[in-house]
Parts: structure tokens; sequence; C-alpha cells
């Protein structure tokens, strides 16, 4: 029998879900990429399952959604920040967004255009190492490498936490899906199994991400334990639906499309 092929982000926020796969490598073979990569990967059959970006999810046809897992925040995430150099928020005139980037570039559109009324001008982040020049007045940086960043110099906008006080609800980064049709079986149970396995292993996967990154344990922890949310229940279901509704406003995502869930 053929190995189920996941891709997921090499991110710590993922790493829960991965600590479960990884107890299953004989069903499953897991490879890591970006989220700007892994919607390509699954589209061109290469993979077989994927932690999809929300915005990659509203931006497709032909994927339903395995329910019950997602990657979250409901509030503070500390792994996407917008680092501000202007003297306040107001004067921002041009955004670098994260090329690794697809929901949370459309998010820092979001949060400024609907929050603080701002429509700058966005390019792309090419090289993160370029945040402490000034070639821009706000750069937008996800996963690890914001949780690295010296944060001297900045304002520093935690887009978790934007969201939480514009909207009052969960924020939904990624979701778990599969091509429509598949036929793929237990595809939810595998995923929940993952998840509740790394769950219950926050303390050794914190310690692993600690020496990763060169960070403390306890910030690790207070991360995969606190930041980030890994179900996709009804308030991450709303979350989800309102960013989609914000998102087809400002025209980043297709018209009519619907959350689908796979059952099978």
């Amino acid at each position: 029998m053929d190995k189920l092929k996941i891709g997921v982000v090499p991110y710590m926020n993922a790493k829960p879900f991965i600590y479960g796969f990884l107890k299953k490598a004989d069903q499953i073979d897991i490879v890591y990429g970006v989220p700007s990569v892994l919607p390509e990967m699954l589209v061109n059959d290469e993979l077989d399952l994927i932690s999809m970006p929300s915005v990659g999810y509203f931006r497709s046809t032909g994927y339903e959604i395995i329910p019950g897992s997602a990657i979250a925040s409901n509030g503070l995430v500390e792994s996407v920040k917008l680092f501000i150099k202007v003297p306040s928020i107001e004067k921002i005139r041009t955004v670098a967004l994260d090329r690794d980037s697809m929901t949370s570039c459309v998010l820092t559109k979001v949060i400024l255009g609907k929050k603080y009324s701002l429509k700058p001008e966005y390019i792309v982040l090419e090289d993160k190492q370029k945040i402490y020049n000034e070639y821009a007045d706000a750069f937008l940086v996800i996963g690890d490498d914001a949780m690295n960043v010296r944060e001297e110099g900045f304002i520093v906008l935690d887009l978790g936490q934007e969201w939480k006080e514009l909207t009052g609800l969960p924020f939904v980064y990624a979701v778990w899906v599969a091509k429509s049709g598949s036929g793929l079986q237990g595809l939810s149970k595998l995923i929940i199994d993952a998840k509740e396995c790394g769950i219950k292993s926050l303390d050794e996967i914190a310690d692993v991400e600690a020496a990763r990154l060169g960070m403390k344990k306890e910030r690790c922890l207070w991360y995969l334990k606190e930041s980030i949310k890994y179900n996709l229940d009804e308030q991450e279901i709303r979350g989800l639906k309102s960013f989609y509704n914000y998102a087809l406003e400002m025209g980043e995502v297709k018209d009519g499309v619907k959350i689908e869930f796979y059952n099978q």
C-alpha cells in the first residue's frame, strides 16, 4: 500500500501534528514546504493532503476541508507580525510582505485597511535580513522567523491580536485539505489522532524546538500551549467566514467559494 503523502509547513506551529505523523512513519511520508508552495504541489498530485493556507482554499475550487483540526489563534499569535519602522502606524506608505506567506499577506491588508483605514503600497520581502534596512515602512514576517526578529526600533503589530480586536473571533491560518472526491479514507481521524498525540507531548516538542531555534524552552512551550490553537470548531469557522468576506471585499479571493468538508 502506498504511503499517504502529507504536505506541512516546517514551522513550530505545525510540530504537534508533525510529531503525531512521525509516529505513523510506516503509513505517512511528510513533505515540508512554505505556505505559498504547498497548494501547487497538491494541484500537481505530488501530495494527497496538505495544511493549506486559508487564502489558498478561498482562491481555489475542487478541495474540501478535513473537519476538526486547523492551525489558528485566538488573540496573540507571536509568529505573524508586522514590524513598523516609521514613527506611527498612520505614517505607513509601503509594506514589504513575506514571500513565504499567502494568508498573512491578505490578513495584513485587512488589518491595515479595515482597522487603520490605510491603503499602502505592497511589495515583496525577498530577504528577511533586510527588514533592518529602511526600504519599506513596514515588514510582514511569519513563522519561526517572526519570533526571532529583534523588536528594538520597531512598532510591532501581532496580527493575531489585531484580528481578535477587529472581529472578536479566532483567526485560522491554515486548514487541512484534500482534493474533492479523492476517496481517501479516515483523514479526519488521522489528523485528530496526530494532533492529540502531539498535544500530549508538547513538553518534548518544546525541548526540540528550543534547541533548533535558539529560544528558551519556556517561550516555545507557551507558544505551543497558549498562542497556537489546533481545533476547527464553530468559532474558528466563524472566523474563517469573516476573513473570507473581508478578503472578497478586497478582491483577494474568488467569489462564491463555500466552506465544504471532507466526509470520509
